[in-house]
């Protein structure tokens, strides 16, 4: 796999940049994110080089991982998503100033409530359903927010506290392509599958613009030597039989062809949401707080495509465009 290591002075460096910013990334997106953009410039130049050549041309398995080794002052896992635990450590300040060097950070109204940076966490009245914060269910294969038109293209989880049975699956557009027909191939560019909206985004009750129905559209799009992937096991449904026994063989595929890593304290996977899908194995939580703690952010290439769904030119795209 694509992984970069960081050297002691790497971290150090990365570490005294975070120490930097002074903006509290909920009630200061903006500057904060000025800051992250800015203090970005500085990171070094063999990291800056690799997140580059990352986002113009991805890899071989769809995601990158980073290892910063550094653990120090772990918080307690908390026993839901809305403490805003993540975003005060110096963990988070550095994955944000790593993904500012090849995009723009973005929030979302529906998902998370409007942050920038959501904790990750098990919580117990959701450990059955299929969302980032439920466990005892395995999280299947999906593109994050495939359902959106203004989808994020990087997806960035940063590890606090692990689990040894947690493991993050990936698995890149090429596999699916060389594992099936020239026929499969060419329905996958037809517009056959409709998608409904992730149960997460309907939480908290938001109507939708584009109702909460999409399609149908295709699962692949773009240019044959950089194509590009949409696809969400749970929430899309072919428009015809053919269409749907294609779906039924990626998760085939994936079952057969996926990259795993179990994410450890310390490491920070991005992945290419545009060329890979992702999931996650089901596992234990304890609820006494050194559970799994990861923290989320994503990412953007194009962030003035959203400047319509951002009220008053902020960084959350408004729910009802989600």
């Amino acid at each position: 796999m694509d992984s970069i290591e960081l050297t002691k002075h790497e971290i150090t460096v990365l570490t005294n940049l975070a120490l930097e910013i002074t903006a509290n990334p909920s009630s200061q997106q903006e500057l904060f994110c000025e800051q992250c953009k800015e203090l970005s410039k500085y990171i070094p130049d063999r990291i800056k080089k690799s997140l580059i050549c990352f986002k113009e041309n991805g890899n071989e398995q769809g995601y990158i991982l980073i290892a910063t080794n550094a653990t120090n002052g772990i918080p307690k896992t908390p026993c839901d998503n809305n403490s805003k635990v993540g975003e005060t450590t110096i963990t988070a300040k550095t994955q944000s100033i790593l993904i500012h060097t090849i995009a723009d950070l973005i929030a979302y109204e529906a998902e998370g409530y409007g942050r920038l940076f959501q904790d990750i966490v098990p919580v117990k009245n959701m450990e059955t359903k299929q969302t980032s914060i439920g466990s005892n269910t395995e999280l299947e294969i999906h593109t994050e927010q495939a359902f959106s038109k203004l989808r994020p293209d990087l997806l960035s989880l940063a590890c606090l506290r692990g689990d040894p049975k947690a493991i993050t699956y990936i698995l890149p557009i090429r596999s699916i392509i060389n594992n099936l027909s020239d026929h499969e191939n060419r329905l996958l560019r037809q517009p056959l599958w409709k998608i409904g909206v992730d149960l997460s985004f309907k939480l908290y009750g938001k109507e939708f613009i584009d109702g909460e129905i999409r399609g149908p559209i295709p699962i692949i799009y773009g240019s044959y030597d950089n194509p590009m992937l949409i696809f969400d096991q749970d929430l899309m449904i072919g428009i015809n039989e053919e269409a749907n026994a294609i779906i039924k063989k990626i998760v085939d595929i994936y079952y057969l062809y996926r990259y795993q890593h179990n994410i450890q304290p310390g490491e920070m996977i991005i992945i290419d949401n545009r060329r890979s899908v992702h999931g996650r194995s089901s596992f234990s939580p304890r609820y006494d707080g050194d559970d799994r703690f990861l923290i989320r952010c994503f990412g953007v290439f194009d962030y003035e495509k959203s400047r319509y769904a951002r009220k008053d030119n902020s960084r959350v795209v408004s729910a009802i465009y989600s």
